[in-house]
């Protein structure tokens, strides 16, 4: 069952309320973190407490908890659920104040949100390649800044839908950065690659991961600026999230990526061996290792 935590108060999430002064309500002057939860474990949690301490501190807000009660919050959280393979989502914003001003107040006292709710996708039986089209990126250049403030990402994920597409690849002067919600990796010729670290993308944990399992299996990786053209041969291309995990691209801007897809929308194995289902199998592997790495 769904169970949300707001500042200090269990509750069912149809119950949980904040004031309209909140000002992540109205400045969107807040940020979030979506942790998976695999067998009531989550996973990378050290790594997802980092980046949010991260995005707190770029946008001046201090952290409400210490790292043991965080651990210890979101062990009590899972345990409420009651649900085994789910997501744990923390939402933190800088409170509510009497006034709408751009300055920071004085004496603020955030407020905390957390809700765990089941994860289907987390258990998949089986997988889809995703139709993806290109778009200009719009958003703001703190995209390492993981804030509640997703309107452009809403917008650009909405035109991808409209055009018959899962969703975007974003692309800015020239180069792509990542999805509306998901890193991106290349494959050309056995060899992966992803856009570098930077402010223009999230530091995706999964991301994180995949790179780590690469260069453990001797998988060819680099992190390099990729163009439209490199993006348009690809052999393979797939995307990364917390929600996804590993998960194939079989068309872009209409067309099949590498080897392209069966007509029931499976994935072709190319000759030699697929990068994506090598990863994919590293990846799920990971997932029965160490979960607090």
């Amino acid at each position: 069952m769904s169970i949300s935590y707001l500042n200090g108060c269990w509750q069912a999430v149809e119950k949980a309320q904040v004031s309209v002064l909140d000002r992540g309500f109205l400045f969107g002057d807040g940020v979030y973190e979506s942790i998976p939860v695999y067998a009531q474990r989550p996973f990378q949690l050290a790594r997802h407490l980092q980046r949010l301490r991260h995005s707190l501190a770029e946008i001046y807000l201090p952290d409400p908890y210490s790292q043991a009660q965080w651990h210890e919050l979101i062990a009590e959280a899972i345990e409420k659920s009651g649900e085994s393979n789910a997501s744990l989502y923390i939402q933190i914003t800088r409170g509510a104040d009497n006034g709408r001003s751009f300055d920071y107040p004085d004496g603020m006292i955030p407020t905390v949100f957390m809700l765990v709710s089941a994860a289907p996708a987390l258990a998949r039986q089986s997988v889809k390649p995703y139709a993806m089209i290109t778009l200009e990126d719009f958003r703001w250049s703190r995209c390492d800044i993981k804030t509640i403030s997703l309107v452009a990402a809403g917008m650009l994920k909405n035109q991808a839908v409209a055009k018959g597409a899962d969703d975007a690849v974003l692309v800015r002067d020239g180069y792509i950065t990542e999805c509306t919600s998901a890193n991106i990796f290349v494959v050309k010729n056995g060899i992966i690659f992803t856009p570098p670290k930077s402010q223009l993308l999230l530091h995706g944990i999964t991301r994180a991961v995949i790179i780590e399992l690469a260069r453990e299996n001797n998988v060819p990786l680099q992190e390099v600026q990729i163009d439209l053209d490199t993006l348009a041969h690809a052999d393979e291309i797939f995307v990364a999230s917390s929600t996804r995990e590993a998960w194939p691209v079989g068309w872009l801007n209409g067309k099949p990526v590498g080897a392209g897809c069966e007509p029931d929308g499976t994935i072709k194995k190319p000759a030699g061996g697929c990068v994506w289902r090598r990863i994919d199998a590293l990846f799920q592997l990971s997932k029965t290792r160490d979960f607090q790495v």
